[in-house]
């Protein structure tokens, strides 16, 4: 397998939200692009990443192949990469080769590692509420409910997103309706919907989203939460994430 990658952010991207949740991943690669899908070692967050093969600028691929990495030693390379850099990568003898092309060219190789690699099912998920709304939006109110407690509650009321958080002594809530906020694109809700969540996880899950473009929350009561989002038209992502009970 040899690839080139188009923007070589786009994979940074990528690899920096999947190292926020584990230390090791397994990337698989055939002829429409490359995948994955993995649990987080606490069984509790799912991430599911899909890139068409027109990511690359060249693709060259003789068979599926899977490729597993210390997410460290490539997210380490990855950090070199600037701007309008080139990034070709490959595999040769148990190893992950990276070339980056900038004003200078580095050369660099990792081992695979032997993992113990069961496919990861998608759980079949149906929910009562689905909300489209700007990432930005969804980013500070995380931010505003960290400083009252560790978990969030996202409600659907129609028309209205209520986002929230409390404990012993404090409290936050943000009231936002879609009839009057530009920032939510769409919302779906078959009856009043609330379910509590992590903010360390939803934090992780936000750090590569793009805050000019939209994400969408899935979720039902106390019930688990789907958060989806686009890198760009070639690459999406999505995130499964365990309820907290009330």
């Amino acid at each position: 397998m040899e690839a080139e990658f188009k923007d070589a952010e786009i994979f940074k991207r990528m690899m920096d939200a999947t190292g926020n949740l584990m230390s090791d991943v397994s990337i698989d690669f055939n002829e429409e692009g490359f995948a994955i899908k993995a649990m987080d070692p606490a069984n509790i967050a799912m991430v599911l990443f899909e890139a068409k093969n027109s990511i690359f600028s060249s693709f060259n691929i003789e068979k599926p192949i899977k490729i597993s990495v210390s997410l460290d030693d490539l997210n380490g390379i990855l950090k070199l990469v600037k701007k309008d850099d080139k990034l070709k990568i490959s595999d040769s003898k148990n190893k992950l080769v990276l070339d980056i092309r900038g004003k200078t060219k580095q050369h660099f190789t990792i081992p695979l590692i032997d993992e113990n690699y069961t496919a990861q099912k998608i759980p079949q998920l149906k929910f009562t509420a689905e909300v489209t709304v700007l990432s930005s939006l969804v980013k500070d109110s995380v931010k505003a409910a960290a400083l009252v407690d560790d978990s969030i509650y996202f409600t659907v009321d129609m028309p209205r997103l209520i986002i929230s958080s409390k404990s012993e002594e404090k409290e936050f809530s943000q009231d936002l309706s879609i009839n009057d906020n530009k920032e939510i694109f769409d919302m779906k809700s078959e009856s009043t919907t609330r379910s509590k969540y992590s903010i360390e996880y939803l934090t992780k899950f936000l750090y590569s989203a793009d805050s000019e473009k939209p994400i969408k929350l899935s979720f039902s009561n106390n019930y688990p939460l789907k958060l989806d989002y686009e890198i760009n038209s070639d690459a999406k992502m999505s995130f499964i994430l365990a309820n907290r009970l009330e």
